[in-house]
């Protein structure tokens, strides 16, 4: 039987893919959704199956850890559009990834790129960071207190 969790993963990435692919189908017709879908389903069956396999292995609380590092990504991805734009960061993007581009169109939409990108992956380790740090406080740091209070 397969697990309900691991099959979310290829599903979002397919339907992410041929989203992005109708973007760009108005100029190619629809042969960018099915690559588009046939890549994100690749990547999201690689990506499910890595999720899953460490969870399993290092017995991580799924639910705990997904709600927490979701909401980062949210928080991460708002804060970093926004100061992706704000500080220039499209500038840099642009001097790196594609040089030619006129900087004065493309500034601060690479700004906002960079930042949700780079904001999203930052605010859900963070997060996750910080539930699990709260957890560890709470359970061992009394026990360590008062191991030290003999």
């Amino acid at each position: 039987m397969m697990n309900e969790r691991f099959f979310l993963w290829p599903l979002c990435s397919t339907c992410a893919g041929a989203l992005l692919g109708f973007v760009l189908s108005t100029k190619y017709g629809l042969q960018p959704v099915v690559v588009l879908a046939a890549i994100g389903c690749g990547v999201g069956t690689i990506g499910g199956g890595i999720v899953v396999g460490l969870h399993a292995g290092l017995g991580l609380d799924r639910g705990t850890t997904s709600v927490a590092g979701l909401a980062g990504a949210f928080l991460g991805a708002m804060t970093g559009g926004y100061l992706g734009v704000v500080t220039g960061f499209g500038t840099w993007m642009i001097a790196t990834f594609n040089p030619r581009l006129p900087e004065m169109d493309f500034r601060d939409s690479f700004g906002a790129i960079g930042g949700v990108f780079i904001g999203a992956m930052v605010g859900a380790c963070v997060m996750s960071g910080l539930v699990l740090f709260i957890k560890w406080r709470r359970c061992c740091k009394p026990a360590i207190e008062s191991a030290g209070d003999d």
